[in-house]
């Protein structure tokens, strides 16, 4: 992937949120992946591209029925709906006016209390931070003002010089988008309370008094025009943004961006693209539109048009990647405005509006953000249209190959008309219009794939909010007073140039370390994002096996339930690879540093590392690709019969032989992906707090080898054994309990069900086994043994460790338990003394009295053995301390002490020797003289 640089801040003391805004921060990985420019771009570009399509094979732009749109047609209709047949004037001035106040409350509440607390959370430098403002002034006739902007002194790619200047002129910065966003759902929230208390006749709906067929061409015209604006303003950003592509991406397309610079090049480009697609879309989209269906119509089969599933896939696609766009700004959240950068189409970079004391300003990276916010309501329009698309709630009919086709007769779909989205219509003789989409009517499970690509970048939108929430600078390697002493280190003239090698040394490792990080983190969500995937596919071909079992459908892979998902698992995987050898490129440069590797060594030539490459590549490339379909069967031997018959749904094989026949999809070959759950471990070592340079170094002092799986599971066992034991029982069984009941739908089988085959599983696991359930399969018994039974023994074994480690007491609670043993023996022994001592004076009275005394010497023996007993079990008073001292001094302290005597002995007497050469010498040069 690509690297990005590493940045750090001057200091500014201005505290928010307890911390300061001087402390340095890493910028994420997943920001330095997706933000090269040539990503950017093709981002773009894959966009425009996919909402052409979306548009292009969206049934519902044919469809004669009412407009329904969720939230903003309702808040349309709560405020702007004409008076009905069965409103009063009363019911009619009384839902204005409730809608009037709503308006009016929605946008108080957004913009005085949603803003200011979003604001304060979310951004430090584009919204212009309060503190910001009134610490940063600048002198001018009229005294002091607020600075609008901040100059920004940074480092990158080495310690290069990098300056940027922030906008911070306007303290409510994108808050007219945010009530543009957040009004619709409060004005909703106002219709519903409306519709609790108003007649079911008057109650507020989403339908608009409008038809798809005469409202879609204006909304296809303005989601292309808005994608092509995204493409051309992102280029024109970046393009203006010298200063980070000079020192962030080597000089990226220097010639064009000298060009660029000019605004006569630029700005008239820029109106000239704009006006050119509002010409196309209101001209030429249309016919473009019809003429494009009209071939598809004549020359390719309905066989191969889009299935629902294909659609939801696009439009989430498309969702996705709008998502992305926003994800991808180099100031992303903060949305913070360089000076330097221009409005598109205009050659400011502030285009502020003034009426009376209300300022507004609006900076190139809103307007670039507005373009996406506009067309982002769009697209989730269209895609909660394929989602939930179904024939009868847009008065479309499904002719008898699959085909859709919406019914033109307008007066009849108001009379079929049952509710919002729902028209009760019949195939038979209806004059329609045919489209070049088809409806199976799957289950929701084919379309799953278009929700996990939502849902997936919700995640990591989210997670790129929260990591780099305010951050306009980022840091180097290290963070806050470790980097400035680091500094200090390497500036210092003291130190010796091996000792500066040396930390560079350690703070590159310290870096390969947390990319390796990072970038096993990308892999494991990969693998698991395509093992999930594989199941949830496997699962949906079983249901539509089962439930449309006697149906037949075209036979191409377009028309094959679950090939959406073998396309992102295809995708997922490619991904997968690249990070991979991503991945092994930042080990051998690890071991390089480490100095375990030569340095000349890379990843292809070194024996281990290429073989251990080799068979990963291999582990994670174990996949069915997309559009492979079809199905392979199993014959396994059930039992002999004797008169040439078998019983169904067993066949006759060879002689007298019964065999069950199973029949299975060749996306089980899937399974294999179960292979890649080996991230995980990698997943929970990294995570474990046993990770990293420090404890890499302080293993190989020990000759420890940190880097073994076996060493982490036995430090994690030891350190954690509850998280470690649940952790791979989880594992063991969730995987195998999947694995059988896969392996068994092809059977009539009560373990196709996943719950049923975690509770065999379970039970097996437990060594119970019940035996209501058992696997028939060869392929399902295989994976019982070696998932439940052994699994189970391994399972079994860590629990028992884990009870016998409960059992073992502190070295506190050692010395509680050694204390009150040592104070009862010695209560014991004090008593068992007082009664050998009274019965041996009782003995003695009897002895010079006469008497019997056959009992007192019973007494006296018994308390004789009892004394013994207690001085052979005697329990000391606890550690000898001061004897282990002594032991200690004299194994380790004292040779230590008597090398250092010697060696103190051994200078006295060097020292002693030349004294006495210097007084002898001094004597003779004294005799010499004394002779002249």
């Amino acid at each position: 992937m690509w690297s990005g640089s590493w940045w750090s801040a001057s200091p500014w003391v201005v505290k928010t949120r307890e911390k300061s805004t001087y402390q340095e921060r890493q910028e994420s990985g997943t920001g330095l992946t997706i933000r090269h420019p040539w990503t950017r771009v093709l981002t773009a570009v894959v966009l425009l591209g996919l909402n052409c399509l979306a548009h292009f094979i969206n049934p519902v732009a044919l469809s004669r029925a009412s407009v329904s749109i969720p939230v903003v047609g309702t808040a349309i209709n709560f405020l702007l709906r004409e008076k009905l047949a069965d409103d009063t004037t009363l019911t009619f001035s009384l839902r204005v006016s409730l809608a009037i106040a709503t308006l009016l409350l929605s946008c108080i509440l957004s913009r005085a209390i949603i803003f200011p607390m979003l604001r304060r959370r979310f951004t430090m430098f584009s919204g212009g931070h309060a503190e910001l403002g009134r610490l940063e002034a600048v002198k001018t006739s009229g005294g002091l003002v607020a600075a609008k902007y901040r100059t920004v002194h940074a480092f990158a790619n080495g310690g290069r010089p990098y300056t940027q200047e922030v906008y911070i002129g306007s303290l409510s910065q994108g808050s007219w988008v945010l009530m543009i966003a957040v009004v619709p759902f409060l004005m909703t929230l106002g219709a519903i309370l409306y519709n609790a208390f108003a007649p079911t006749a008057l109650a507020v709906t989403s339908v608009l008094p409008v038809r798809y067929i005469d409202m879609y061409p204006g909304v296809r015209g303005f989601s292309i025009v808005t994608s092509i604006l995204i493409l051309f303003s992102t280029i024109d950003v970046m393009l203006q943004d010298s200063p980070r592509c000079e020192a962030l991406y080597d000089g990226w397309l220097g010639c064009v961006r000298s060009v660029w610079r000019h605004p006569w090049v630029r700005i008239p480009l820029f109106w000239l693209v704009f006006g050119g697609g509002i010409a196309f879309a209101i001209l030429g989209l249309p016919l473009f539109q019809q003429l494009m269906v009209n071939l598809v119509l004549d020359h390719l089969s309905p066989d191969f048009y889009f299935m629902e599933s294909w659609r939801a896939v696009v439009s989430g696609a498309v969702l996705m990647l709008d998502l992305v766009v926003l994800m991808q700004d180099w100031d992303f959240p903060t949305m913070a405005s360089p000076k330097h950068i221009s409005i598109p189409g205009l050659a400011t970079d502030v285009l502020s509006l003034r009426l009376g004391r209300f300022h507004l300003a609006f900076t190139c990276k809103w307007i670039v953000t507005t373009f996406v916010l506009l067309m982002l309501p769009v697209d989730i329009w269209t895609y909660n249209q394929q989602i939930t698309y179904l024939p009868s709630s847009y008065g479309h009919i499904v002719l008898p190959n699959h085909q859709i086709a919406a019914v033109t007769n307008t007066s009849l779909l108001d009379a079929a008309a049952c509710g919002p989205f729902c028209y009760n219509l019949t195939t038979a003789n209806q004059a329609s219009e045919a489209s070049i989409g088809r409806y199976f009517g799957w289950p929701m499970e084919d379309k799953f794939p278009a929700v996990c690509l939502v849902l997936y970048m919700l995640f990591l939108f989210v997670r790129m909010v929260i990591h780099e929430d305010g951050r306009f600078i980022v840091s180097s390697q290290m963070q806050g007073v470790k980097e400035e002493n680091y500094r200090l280190q390497l500036e210092a003239t003291a130190l010796p140039v091996q000792a500066l090698l040396d930390l560079e040394r350690m703070a590159e490792i310290k870096r390969l370390y947390s990319l390796r990080k990072h970038a096993d983190d990308i892999c494991v969500g990969l693998a698991m994002f395509g093992l999930i995937m594989m199941l949830v596919q496997l699962r949906c071909i079983w249901q539509v096996s089962v439930v449309f079992s006697a149906k037949t459908y075209p036979s191409n892979a377009l028309s094959v339930p679950g090939q959406t998902y073998s396309v992102l698992i295809f995708i997922s995987t490619i991904f997968l690879v690249v990070e991979l050898l991503h991945r092994s490129h930042l080990t051998v440069d690890i071991l390089k540093l480490r100095n375990k590797l030569p340095e000349k060594t890379s990843k292809w030539r070194h024996p281990k590392i290429r073989l251990w490459l080799v068979v990963e590549l291999l582990v994670n490339l174990a996949i069915v690709p997309p559009f492979v379909i079809g199905y392979f069967s199993v014959e396994e031997f059930q039992m002999p019969t004797a008169n040439g018959a078998c019983d169904a749904p067993m066949v006759l094989r060879e002689t007298n032989k019964c065999y069950l026949v199973f029949q299975y999809a060749y996306e089980t070959f899937g399974m294999l992906m179960f292979l890649r759950l080996y991230w995980l471990v990698r997943l929970v070592r990294n995570h474990s707090g046993f990770y990293g340079q420090r404890v890499d170094f302080i293993g190989s002092l020990n000759n420890v080898s940190t880097d073994s799986p076996l060493w982490h599971f036995r430090a994690i066992f030891y350190h954690n054994p509850v998280f470690a034991f649940l952790t791979c029982t989880l594992l063991i069984w969730i995987a195998t309990a999947v694995g059988v009941s896969v392996m068994e739908r092809p059977l009539p089988s009560p373990l196709d069900s996943e719950l049923t085959a975690m509770w065999m599983i379970i039970v097996t696991m437990a060594t119970v086994g019940y035996g209501d359930y058992v696997p028939r399969t060869y392929a399902g018994r295989t994976i019982t043994v070696l998932g439940g039974i052994l699994g189970g023994v391994i399972v079994i074994s860590m629990l028992t460790s884990l009870f016998m480690g409960s059992l073992q007491t502190t070295r506190g609670e050692e010395k509680v338990l050694h204390v009150v043993r040592f104070k009862r023996w010695q209560r014991r022994r004090l008593n068992a003394s007082v009664n050998l001592i009274g019965s041996a004076w009782k003995l003695t009275k009897l002895r010079r009295a006469g008497k019997p005394i056959d009992d007192a010497n019973a007494r006296l023996f018994k308390y004789m053995q009892q004394v013994r007993e207690l001085r052979l079990g005697a329990v000391t008073e606890g550690e000898d301390t001061a004897g282990l001292v002594r032991q200690w001094h004299r194994d380790s302290i004292s040779p230590i002490l008597d090398r250092v005597n010697e060696q103190r002995n051994d200078t006295v007497d060097d020292l002693e020797k030349k004294i006495h050469q210097i007084r002898d010498l001094a004597q003779a040069v004294k005799a010499i003289r004394a002779t002249r």
